[in-house]
């Protein structure tokens, strides 16, 4: 077995490896709550993959998001 559960990826189609949850949109206010969207109000067409994956943490402004950057969601 390739390591352990926590290890592993939840992904929307195996083929492609895109994760169901991104580990810094998760965590936005922003986020569209639908599943599998990959969408919120700076990217309505969709996150870019360098986002989602997680290898932009999107605190600094990116082209095409309208001046809304990452803001953390409150928990209630």
């Amino acid at each position: 077995m390739a390591g352990t559960v926590a290890e592993q990826k939840v992904t929307i189609d195996k083929r492609c490896g895109i994760p169901v949850y991104g580990p810094v949109c998760t965590f936005c206010c922003h986020i569209d709550p639908r599943p599998r969207r990959r969408t919120c109000k700076a990217f309505p067409g969709g996150i870019p993959e360098e986002i989602w994956l997680g290898t932009n943490d999107h605190r600094l402004p990116f082209p095409g998001d309208g001046g809304m950057t990452f803001a953390p969601a409150v928990s209630t």
